[in-house]
């Protein structure tokens, strides 16, 4: 069986993962996109959420869809993947600015120290984005940028990879 890519839009809390699926919709309307986070609830488990949405992603190839994954993933966790071995994984990160992270996360009622803990983690992301992922991640800086501007990016990177593919 011939492995397909997918895509995993990554990134800290506050990134803007979630303000740009919406705009993802309308941008790849022939692609599937997933908000990681909509399975938490009837299920705790990170680990098991994440491998049932590779599941997903599976089924999904075999009607020759792109799949987009939007949530926190690291080039680690895709060791303990089932389907792992189907998938070219291709990471892509959303970044902005500490000022606008913390901002964003305030907005939400986040404490200092979980905000602390996205900065520092939004930091990690920028400084091995070509050191800890393959292929190196692309990143997208979502400081000054509107949400529709983050899915047209997303998209061109998306399309340039199945381009590459084909």
């Amino acid at each position: 069986m011939n492995k397909r890519p997918i895509f995993l839009l990554t990134g800290a809390s506050g990134s803007g993962k979630t303000s740009v699926i919406p705009e993802l919709y309308k941008v790849n309307p022939e692609d599937i996109v997933f908000d990681l986070d909509s399975l938490y609830g009837p299920l705790k488990d990170w680990n098991i959420i994440k491998n049932v949405w590779i599941h997903i992603a599976n089924q999904i190839t075999l009607n020759n869809r792109i799949t987009i994954l939007c949530g926190t993933f690291m080039p680690q966790e895709l060791e303990k993947m089932d389907l792992k071995d189907r998938f070219d994984f291709y990471f892509i990160g959303l970044h902005c600015s500490d000022e606008i992270r913390e901002k964003r996360l305030k907005e939400r009622n986040w404490d200092d120290e979980l905000i602390k803990e996205h900065k520092d983690f939004n930091n990690w992301i920028v400084n091995n984005a070509d050191k800890a992922f393959d292929p190196k991640m692309p990143l997208i800086d979502t400081s000054d940028l509107l949400p529709n501007e983050v899915a047209m990016r997303i998209n061109n990177y998306v399309k340039t990879i199945i381009c590459e593919e084909i």
